[in-house]
């Protein structure tokens, strides 16, 4: 698999590491962005992206998570098929309608895993090196 970068984009009048990449739904390919987030277990997306594609997306495996105020909010994971340049992986993603961000989140499980990520503050610049072993 091919390593790819990502120049970080403009949010909120901040440079952050958000990436373009695909998902994958009734063997359709929908374009996305998400924050790259070493901070967050899972993927979490809005329940917008899940009407967005066409997923019922409270069929999911119901988790709940801790976000950043110290609250918990449910999601519900499906295994989704996502495009991040030409490398394609299955990975977990929760979806969920409390998630109070206005963007999408990859986490460590299922991201992280087939990922080596190097965030380049200093260019604002995220770098994803796939494992040989995936």
């Amino acid at each position: 698999m091919p390593i790819v970068k990502y120049q970080y984009k403009i949010s909120k009048q901040l440079k952050m590491p958000i990436i373009t990449l695909a998902v994958e739904f009734n063997k359709k390919w929908f374009p996305l962005e998400a924050y790259v987030d070493s901070g967050a277990t899972y993927s979490v997306f809005t329940a917008q992206i899940a009407d967005y594609i066409g997923l019922s997306f409270r069929e999911g495996l119901k988790k709940y998570v801790q976000v950043g105020n110290g609250a918990f909010i449910p999601i519900y994971l499906h295994e989704i098929k996502i495009q991040v340049g030409k490398n394609r992986i299955t990975t977990p993603i929760g979806f969920s309608e409390k998630l109070g961000i206005n963007f999408n989140l990859l986490g460590r499980i299922g991201f992280f895993d087939f990922f080596q990520v190097c965030f380049d503050e200093k260019n604002y610049l995220v770098q994803l090196f796939p494992y040989e072993d995936n």
